[in-house]
């Protein structure tokens, strides 16, 4: 990994820590509504990053997977883990976010159908421990970029337009949108990327990405009103 991808990883962990930083500041905007299950979430994500690197840079064979037929530590359940856990949850906060019946029965139903999807992927066709669950990313992705469209079609309806940059759900849904849009095209083929020498420095578009989500976050989480 040369320097410039190394220091933009770091950037990653950066934004994510300050998200996390500034979202506790300012939890008492959000504490009494669905969107506090944001904060946790975030600290959630950071941790899991530090403890994702951790055990691979010490190799940690208890908490990694080693696969002998290459040399190579495994430390992808985490990652795995993580994507689920954060789709469900923003599932979650956009069926609360919604008011009309048919988009939240509709929202449920994405919810659902990852569930099930997850469990067939790690059973049959995506080993859970030695490769990124890519085919469940791009059908959350998808399921997710759904329900923030069904929010901005709600929310141009609503009275709510009138102060939507006040909005905290409004800066967490452009964040999501920038970022899982963005990444759905890596995400399509990133198990057989990574096998590809040189080929990391195209994860520069995922990392910028990424850094841009979070950063989006921290902006939303200062500038939006009390909900």
């Amino acid at each position: 990994m040369d320097i410039s991808t190394a220091t933009l990883k770091y950037f990653v962990l950066f934004s994510e820590l300050l998200a996390s930083i500034i979202g506790t500041i300012f939890f008492f905007k959000f504490k009494h509504t669905y969107l506090r299950y944001f904060l946790f979430l975030l600290w959630f994500i950071f941790l899991s990053e530090i403890f994702a690197h951790y055990i691979h840079d010490h190799k940690i064979k208890s908490l990694i997977y080693y696969k002998e037929s290459n040399g190579w530590y495994y430390n992808h359940w985490v990652y795995n883990v993580l994507d689920t856990l954060s789709f469900m949850v923003y599932y979650y906060i956009f069926y609360n976010a919604l008011n009309t019946l048919k988009h939240k029965k509709l929202v449920k139903l994405f919810a659902i159908l990852y569930i099930l999807f997850s469990i067939i992927n790690w059973t049959f066709i995506q080993n859970f421990l030695s490769e990124m669950q890519s085919y469940l990313f791009i059908t959350g992705a998808i399921f997710l970029i759904i329900s923030i469209i069904l929010y901005f079609i709600e929310l141009l309806k609503s009275e709510k337009i009138l102060i939507f940059h006040k909005n905290l759900l409004f800066w967490i849904s452009i964040g999501l949108l920038i970022y899982y849009a963005g990444s759905i095209p890596f995400a399509a083929e990133y198990n057989g990327y990574a096998l590809i020498p040189g080929i990391h420095d195209l994860f520069l578009i995922v990392y910028i990405l990424a850094t841009t989500m979070y950063l989006t976050f921290t902006f939303g989480l200062i500038w939006s009103k009390k909900e």
